[in-house]
């Protein structure tokens, strides 16, 4: 199965990694270390030119993850990723 980042890129839901809320995560100084390192290595893609709400990590073989910046809701893509079978944890989970 695949799972709809918008903009017509899609990934493997297996290669899923991780959905994040920017809001959030990048608060977080080592979130925002990680980030501009990927940036930094070329590992991100931006899906859209609307303002970014969540990104997700995508594994690409052994290397790094790879970074979708994405204008979709973690929720929206959380709920798309729950219909396809995916865990989701959220911080009630986490408590």
């Amino acid at each position: 199965m695949y799972l709809h980042l918008g903009q017509n890129v899609m990934v493997r839901s297996q290669d899923v990694i991780g959905i994040f809320d920017l809001d959030n995560t990048t608060w977080s100084f080592r979130t925002r270390r990680f980030l501009e390192r990927a940036e930094r290595e070329g590992r991100v893609t931006a899906v859209g030119d609307d303002l970014p709400r969540s990104f997700v990590l995508v594994r690409e073989g052994d290397g790094p993850p790879k970074v979708y910046i994405t204008a979709l809701s973690s929720a929206a893509l959380s709920a798309r990723a729950g219909r396809y079978g995916f865990e989701s944890t959220s911080k009630e989970d986490l408590i």
